[in-house]
């Protein structure tokens, strides 16, 4: 385990053993909750009688501190990993890396999001789908992609579609141009071009996606004068 979240674990413990016992209920719970942190290996009834606990704690907080919520959600995550809670924990914890902070914490993301997909292949909570059927909902893919982009590891992106490309009729239209500008972005060119093909045919058509069919009509045009030239 990451040393930070070690530190954190043992913190968190003084942290409930201190706090005000009527923002958690009483001390016996401050005190329960400590003992759960110590414990090398929770139960899954123990696993989410900490995770409550812990969001009950967060939401009653008064500050907005947001290394207090870090470390809270760093906890659910790694001693309750069985509870809907560590999945919430993950999605509160990048949308407060993205938010909370300025410059955002785009390595963070990763970080956790990694882990999460590492983890996890089905979640009641989160979409394991970049683009998921219910657009509200949230999904790592698409939130770690965002970071890969932001971080320019556009090869990382192009990993994930070779690895799922079995499965490309469940793509979306998006993921077929995500692919295409992942591998022109790794100087793929050729790779790239297929996949715009396969983006124009898709949408041929379709008026909501004029743009994204302009820039990859340009970039197959750019990229194959390239290749001849």
């Amino acid at each position: 385990m990451d040393r930070r979240i070690q530190a954190g674990l043992l913190g968190l413990a003084v942290i409930c053993l201190m706090t005000d016992a009527t923002a958690i209920g009483t001390q016996d719970d401050a005190q329960r909750m400590a003992v759960l942190v110590a414990k090398p290996n929770l139960t899954k009834p123990e696993q989410q009688e900490l995770a409550v606990a812990l969001f009950r704690l967060m939401a009653s907080a008064e500050t907005e501190n947001p290394a207090f919520f870090e470390e809270k959600y760093q906890v659910v995550m790694e001693k309750c990993p069985e509870t809907n809670q560590a999945h919430e924990s993950y999605w509160r914890l990048t949308n407060l890396y993205l938010r909370a902070y300025d410059p955002p914490k785009h390595k963070e993301v990763v970080r956790i999001l990694e882990q999460f997909l590492t983890r996890y292949t089905q979640s009641t909570v989160l979409s394991m789908k970049k683009y998921p059927d219910q657009m509200l909902v949230f999904s790592p893919v698409k939130y770690l992609h965002r970071s890969y982009e932001e971080l320019g590891q556009y090869a990382k992106i192009a990993a994930y579609y070779a690895k799922i490309a079995g499965r490309e009729a469940t793509f979306s239209i998006y993921d077929y141009f995500d692919y295409a500008s992942a591998l022109d972005k790794s100087s793929r060119g050729k790779d790239a071009i297929v996949w715009y093909q396969k983006f124009l045919s898709k949408t041929k058509g379709n008026d909501s996606v004029d743009f994204m069919r302009e820039i990859a009509a340009d970039r197959i045009k750019t990229l194959k004068a390239a290749k001849s030239g």
